[in-house]
């Protein structure tokens, strides 16, 4: 079966898959051709995500785009976010004291 995966900087690419192949599988395919690392690709058809199982068990079917995006983690340390939050408590406390 045939099925597209659509990057956002590059015009969907066909992939020639069996129904029983793992979404791993797909992942490390993908990651062969576009050289992205398969830890970070996030498979999406539609609102469902891919996290794990065949093809088929997902509801993909024959010339299904899948959208591919990526997963970079995120955030604030916490040693930063900690720090962050008391100055913004001191903050917000001279502000009230200021306002009464």
């Amino acid at each position: 079966m045939q099925i597209f995966v659509a990057s956002p900087s590059a015009p969907p690419t066909a992939y020639v898959v069996d129904e029983t192949t793992s979404v791993e599988n797909l992942k490390t395919m993908i990651e062969n051709q576009q050289f992205v690392p398969a830890d970070l690709i996030r498979l999406v058809n539609g609102e469902n995500s891919l996290e794990g199982g065949s093809l088929l068990g997902n509801g993909i079917v024959e010339d299904d785009t899948l959208d591919l995006l990526l997963e970079v983690p995120g955030g604030m340390r916490k040693k930063w976010r900690k720090k962050r939050m008391r100055r913004l408590r001191r903050k917000r406390r001279k502000m009230r004291q200021r306002a009464r």
